[in-house]
């Protein structure tokens, strides 16, 4: 299910292997021409290169560089790790979480390319914090969702913190998830992060201030309908 969250969010990072992404450096969805990097003797142009020994072969199979049909940019990769541009492919945080939080997230996206358990466990510790925002002791994960659940927390909300908990807890401790070998486990987690916000704070705080736009005698009649009335 987890899968189908990140895709409503309307934003694919840019992942070696996939057709089309978010270009990291026009940032527009767009298709991506793929190819391996090849050694040259000659080139149309002055390099330093001309004052050197040079070598014509193919590079190892590791090294990537897609090309963005959009803009024409190239980035480079070796295995799944973007080299170049050094840019997240996380979203933008929601805006309403707390300026803390922000700062691990957007820390945690920095990372991400060097170490995805390392995002993981920021993120985790953005987790934690998020729970303390949303009214919770931010002590202990775990007893902090259990809370959320025994007040009515939708449950889609539930499996994304437990998600996070049990992902970034594996970035922390021996765990059955190795993330190194599973990144995409990690820029899900960004995802969930946003999800878990919209649904918790954003959503009901604009609900509010629609609701609260409404006409004073409509409002008015709601209370008496409800049996609020003085």
């Amino acid at each position: 299910p987890f899968g189908d969250v990140i895709m409503n969010s309307e934003y694919f990072p840019p992942i070696l292997g996939n057709g089309e992404f978010h270009c990291p450096h026009c940032n527009v969805y767009a298709k991506q021409f793929y190819a391996h990097l090849h050694s040259l003797i000659t080139f149309p142009w002055d390099s330093v290169v001309d004052k050197q020994s040079k070598f014509d072969s193919a590079m190892p199979k590791e090294w990537t560089v897609t090309k963005c049909q959009r803009c024409s940019e190239i980035t480079f990769w070796n295995e799944e790790n973007m080299i170049h541009p050094r840019k997240s492919i996380a979203p933008p945080a929601n805006k309403d979480l707390s300026e803390d939080i922000k700062n691990d997230y957007r820390e945690a996206a920095s990372v991400f390319n060097d170490s995805p358990r390392a995002a993981a466990a920021l993120l985790r510790l953005a987790l934690q914090k998020l729970c303390k925002q949303l009214g919770e002791k931010g002590e202990n994960i775990n007893n902090d969702i259990k809370s959320l659940v025994a007040k009515g927390l939708n449950p889609l909300v539930q499996k994304s913190l437990d998600a996070l908990r049990i992902t970034g807890n594996n970035a922390v401790h021996p765990g059955e998830i190795n993330l190194s070998e599973e990144p995409i486990r990690v820029v899900k987690l960004f995802g969930l992060i946003n999800f878990i916000a919209n649904k918790m704070i954003t959503e009901p705080k604009e609900i509010e201030i629609f609701y609260g736009e409404l006409p004073a005698a409509a409002l008015e009649a709601i209370e008496k309908r409800d049996g609020r009335s003085d």
